[in-house]
This record gives C-alpha cells, sequence and structure tokens, in this order.
C-alpha cells in the first residue's frame, strides 16, 4: 500500500451499504509523509492549484463505496472537499486574496507555535541529561540552589523532585497534558 496522507472532512460522509459514518479519505496525491490534514491545511507547494479526486473506503466494509469526493487545493492550501468536480471547481474559483492571506496568517501562527513547543521539548531533553549526568538529581544537605534557579529556570518544577529521567519525562508530559486541557476549554 505505501505511505499516504490523511484528509479529514468538514462534514461525515456514510457508506451507501452499511450507513457507517466516513470521516476521511487518504490519499497519495500529496507528500505522502503519513500527515493528517483538516481544511484550510498547507498539503503542498504554494503554485499548487488542483482538484484531486479519490473513492471513499468504508473501514466497516473493508472495502471501496464507489462514491468519489473531490479535494480543491488553492495555493497548496487544502480549499475544501467537494461532493462533485464542478462544486470543488466553484470553491477554488471563489478564492480571493483576502482570505488567501488570512489563511496563510494562520498557517504561520500554528506553524510559529510548533516551532516553539518543538524548542521547549528540545530544551528540556537537554536539561534532563544535564541533570542527571551531573548528578543534581542527588539531595545535598545544605546546599543553596544557586544557578539550578537560573539555568533550569523553566524546566526545575519536573527535574527537582524526579527519582530519574523517565520520572522527569513523565512529569513533563503530565504538566503538558493539563495545559493542553486547559487550552482546550477556551478554545
Amino acid at each position: 500500500m505505501g505511505m499516504f496522507d490523511t484528509i479529514y472532512f468538514d462534514k461525515p460522509y456514510y457508506c451507501p451499504k452499511c450507513r457507517t459514518r466516513i470521516d476521511s479519505t487518504q490519499t497519495k496525491a500529496f507528500e505522502q509523509t503519513l500527515a493528517n490534514f483538516y481544511m484550510t491545511d498547507c498539503v503542498s507547494h504554494a503554485e499548487e492549484i488542483r482538484v484531486v479526486k479519490e473513492e471513499l473506503f468504508c473501514n466497516k466494509c473493508s472495502e471501496f463505496t464507489g462514491q468519489y469526493v473531490y479535494i480543491a487545493v488553492f495555493r497548496g492550501i487544502l480549499v475544501g472537499v467537494a461532493d462533485s468536480l464542478i462544486e470543488a471547481r466553484y470553491m477554488l474559483n471563489d478564492m480571493n486574496l483576502e482570505k488567501l492571506l488570512l489563511w496563510y496568517h494562520d498557517l504561520y501562527k500554528n506553524y510559529d507555535k510548533k516551532v516553539r513547543e518543538n524548542e521547549s521539548i528540545l530544551r528540556f531533553m537537554r536539561n534532563v541529561v544535564e541533570w542527571f549526568e551531573q548528578g543534581r538529581h542527588v539531595k545535598k544537605k545544605g546546599k543553596k540552589a544557586g544557578i539550578d534557579h537560573i539555568v533550569f529556570l523553566f524546566d526545575r518544577e519536573y527535574l527537582k523532585k524526579a527519582k530519574d529521567p523517565l520520572d522527569a519525562i513523565k512529569r513533563f508530559l503530565a504538566a503538558r497534558q493539563k495545559e493542553k486541557k486547559e487550552r482546550d476549554v477556551f478554545e
């Protein structure tokens, strides 16, 4: 079968045989990196404008349904999924510069957020290595925190109570999960 990408729909489709809900389709039309894409995500290069036809697959029946969807891509951005080629072309023709710029702005904001997230994770991993290699996890009586407060400022709370690197990582992941749940409440 090989590599593919998954496109998630805004509205579900249903298998004509068993009426099971179909929320996505897989395609080899893009980079084939096993990525998950949603509407307004960047799926390919900015010069790309096209419609991709994909047959829906029912996981319950384990077969193709004979029903097709048309994936509209404008300037590399997933514009929408339509039931017909005419409808998909209309989506492409309906695009304007203002809408495109707003989507690129949102994409860049998401990209910047991911970069910061990745940098934070890398910093934490480097700090875990340094903390345990230098024996900072061993409690020394009478020793003041000193430089540890500055060097490990962002990750100290996960490191100081951890008995080993795995425990530090578990604490870090638990805190991240808690933050995500709190953010999701307000979004």
